[in-house]
């Protein structure tokens, strides 16, 4: 019985090429921008987490807080006069399951740095300082080596120069000394001008950008120039085996325990990966309110479905009569003309969701984002294909199934 219908309905189908394929261009439409909109948003959900994933995992922020954002729902802000003291740094660091520990200075949003006043023969610049991190993109003078670890020399980050110095050749100012913070400091190179143009959106979100804008100095000299800043926050490495949790928690036992009369709380710094996840969570409301608008399209096709299956049904109302009087029952003509409008929009969808992922992955290329396909896009657009043509089909079908033999077949 099923195999009938579905050779009847195929049938059908086939006898009539040219409008079933009108017809499901509302559909072809409606599932094309929402799998269009839907894998570019989870395109770009995904760069949000390689970006995530690529930050140090391994590496957990400690701070002090005035208020429990868990407990009371309520913000948490730093206590702007309280700071770690080199005794907690100690006490920290002998916690088992912890491979490095180094303290936070200043504002904690700034990563590890500085804040510094630079001025050459009074001309001044505000820059931030940090720690060499490796090898450099020197387009001036040379980058560290092993003569520079304990000597106090640095390599300034060009945009110093674009920003506030004003120098026609920056050049000239290698070998020149410079006072940072009252300390003089040998400029032995000086970085290329970073292209930030050349970023697309994964690099961009991934980029750390405290280390973007930072001049170099050694390990020696970023120590000398932090000692006039507080510790506002503890960061250590975890070892590969330890259990975060644990070591969070005993952390944050040993610095209550040394301050037992402050009024706040001792926590983990997670404001990045809530931001992280506050972006992701923005992307895939955006994503949910596009698809909902482009949705509208698939009532538009929706509708087409179901007039031109009340078309069909005024068409045939001699084959509808003639197979009632012999035998076949309301729910078989019921079935066939549902299956004829799932059948079609079922196909519209299939050839939707193609020419969506196509049309993601043209427009992904203007806007440096790679387009996923995700098994569950593709499985809700056929089901919701699927469930258009039996929603929309499900009148004309009824209306089919309740002829009277006789009328149909004299009408």
């Amino acid at each position: 019985m099923i195999s009938n219908l579905l050779i009847s309905t195929l049938l059908s189908l086939r006898a009539h090429k040219l409008r079933v394929f009108l017809t499901m261009i509302g559909i072809i439409i409606g599932i094309a921008s929402v799998v269009t909109i839907s894998t570019l948003g989870e395109g770009m959900k995904k760069q949000v987490m390689s970006a995530t994933s690529a930050m140090n995992t391994d590496v957990v922020k400690l701070h002090y807080t005035m208020e429990d954002e868990s407990a009371s729902g309520m913000m948490s802000y730093e206590e702007p006069d309280y700071s770690f003291s080199r005794v907690d740094m100690k006490k920290v660091r002998d916690i088992e399951g912890i491979a490095s520990i180094y303290p936070q200075y200043g504002d904690g949003m700034m990563g590890d740095n500085l804040t510094m006043e630079l001025d050459y023969f009074g001309a001044k610049a505000s820059l931030m300082v940090t720690s060499n991190k490796g090898q450099n993109k020197i387009k001036y003078g040379r980058d560290f080596d092993d003569r520079d670890i304990n000597k106090d020399v640095i390599v300034l980050n060009h945009d110093t120069f674009d920003t506030s110095l004003k120098m026609d050749d920056p050049g000239e100012l290698i070998g020149k000394a410079v006072s940072i913070h009252g300390y003089m400091y040998k400029v032995i190179g000086i970085l290329e001008p970073f292209d930030y143009e050349a970023l697309d959106n994964s690099e961009a979100m991934s980029l750390d950008w405290n280390t973007v804008s930072s001049s170099f100095v050694s390990r020696s000299s970023y120590n000398k120039l932090a000692t006039s800043k507080s510790i506002s926050g503890i960061n250590f490495k975890l070892k590969e085996d330890a259990d975060k949790q644990k070591v969070i928690a005993q952390a944050v036992k040993v610095l209550t325990e040394n301050h037992p009369d402050v009024k706040g709380i001792f926590k983990e710094n997670d404001q990045e990966q809530k931001n992280q996840k506050q972006m992701e969570d923005a992307i895939g409301g955006m994503t949910m309110f596009l698809m909902a608008v482009t949705a509208i399209s698939l009532l538009v096709g929706g509708i087409g479905v179901m007039n031109i299956m009340y078309v069909s049904v005024t068409e045939r109302k001699r084959e509808i009569g003639i197979r009632r009087a012999i035998g076949a029952k309301p729910r078989m003509i019921l079935m066939q003309f549902l299956l004829e409008a799932a059948f079609i929009t079922l196909l519209g969808g299939l050839i939707g969701v193609g020419l969506g992922y196509l049309l993601s992955t043209i427009v992904g290329r203007f806007v440096d984002i790679v387009p996923v396909m995700t098994p569950t896009i593709f499985a809700i657009s056929t089901v919701v294909s699927i469930l258009t043509g039996v929603i929309f089909g499900i009148i004309p079908a009824i209306s089919a199934s309740r002829m009277d033999p006789i009328k149909a077949i004299y009408n």
